[in-house]
């Protein structure tokens, strides 16, 4: 019998924090696509945006509907827009169409950047197009609770930050939530530095206070780029590359991961996660990056993480662990040094954006072997595998 539970979301209406809700919620489980800053700035990034991404997304949510009765919800990270504030309710229009319920966070390009010095007016369009900045929201056996951590001053003047009020309606929050749910953390901006050793932001530390001893994962974007840091034990956050490759002028992030959206599914309490990437049959994260007529094997592994393992067998036996390494990614430089033809702004602008990364592995086989198989084992124990004759 389906376990249905009725939750009473009681929270504070102080300075348009969040709002009283009631509903009912399917304790079974949910499906959570999240969308990683779609930006559209132009009409035809936002003709893009309906016409390459939302047909993927739409079979995604099919697809769901046919596997189970379980609800289905889509998260955008934020940079909703690209500081078009005539965009909001139309791209929140474009994912509700698919037919199920839409949360966003607010991201830095969300605001009115001819209201400077103004917040509340900067932030007054996206208010208006997708209600409170933040909320909490029963899902499955989790809470997804939206935070607004961007502090805007002006267009090239924010900082990540969660103010003392947002922090108490936080705390109220957490008090009034079953100990045994898992707290799902969505913002904009990251969590962590993900450039020096994953270290907690201050204004993160503060919220790992009020969150101390819950299982907690944060949901991200603003990078453009995947990243995954364990904070603490049963603590997460999960940084989302950007759907639509880099800012819609590289099919590619500046990290080589692909379009994609992440898929989180939650059964029974647990999670499980991937990628669905654009334009791919399969999910598999493995792209052969070898070049021709080189004995050398090389290869992508999309959305990598230190808990899985990437292992090859030559002819059937087994080698063990590849090589792992880091480099740009060769497609993303292809890309951007053969094909772009962008103003010169545009251009340095993804040339910049590309990152080295150490989701790539190799190995060199044997002369005389006749095939290699690349085994990718994800953290929940799918294997992927890619044979290369």
């Amino acid at each position: 019998m389906r376990k249905i539970e009725l939750i009473l979301v009681v929270l504070s209406l102080i300075c348009g924090l969040a709002k009283t809700s009631a509903q009912e919620v399917d304790t079974r489980g949910f499906n959570l696509i999240v969308v990683g800053d779609p930006q559209p700035q132009t009409e035809e990034q936002l003709g893009r945006l309906e016409s390459e991404i939302m047909p993927h997304i739409a079979t995604i949510v099919e697809r769901y509907k046919a596997e189970s009765d379980l609800p289905t919800a889509i998260l955008l990270t934020g940079d909703v827009v690209w500081d078009t504030m005539s965009f909001l309710p139309r791209v929140k229009a474009l994912f509700e169409g698919l037919g199920v319920d839409v949360y966003a966070v607010m991201g830095n390009h969300d605001h009115d950047r001819q209201s400077p010095r103004n917040e509340r007016v900067a932030e007054s369009h996206y208010v208006q197009a997708f209600g409170p900045k933040n909320y909490a929201v029963a899902m499955g056996q989790s809470l997804l609770i939206g935070l607004d951590n961007i502090g805007y001053r002006s267009y090239e003047d924010y900082t990540p930050q969660v103010d003392l009020r947002q922090r108490r309606w936080l705390r109220s929050v957490v008090r009034q939530t079953d100990e045994a749910k898992r707290l799902v953390v969505a913002m904009h901006a990251p969590a962590v530095d993900f450039s020096n050793g994953c270290e907690p932001l201050r204004y993160t530390r503060k919220l790992l206070r009020i969150l101390k001893g819950r299982r907690v994962n944060f949901i991200t974007g603003h990078r453009h780029r995947h990243a995954i840091a364990e904070i603490a034990e049963g603590v997460m956050e999960i940084s989302v590359s950007q759907v639509n490759g880099n800012l819609w002028f590289a099919p590619l992030c500046g990290d080589g991961m692909p379009r994609a959206v992440l898929c989180i599914e939650e059964r029974d309490g647990e999670w499980q996660w991937h990628y669905d990437i654009l334009g791919r049959e399969s999910n598999s994260p493995i792209y052969l990056l070898s070049d021709e007529g080189s004995r050398e094997v090389v290869v992508k592994v999309a959305g990598w993480e230190d808990a899985w393992r990437v292992e090859w067998t030559e002819d059937g036996e087994s080698k063990g662990a590849m090589e792992q390494f880091t480099m740009v990614d060769p497609e993303y430089m292809h890309y951007v040094e053969q094909e772009a033809n962008y103003s010169e702004v545009i251009m340095q602008r993804l040339r910049r954006s590309a990152m080295p990364r150490n989701h790539y592995f190799r190995c060199i086989p044997s002369e005389n072997a006749t095939n290699v198989t690349i085994n990718v084992t994800d953290r929940f124990g799918r294997v992927y595998s890619h044979t290369v004759e």
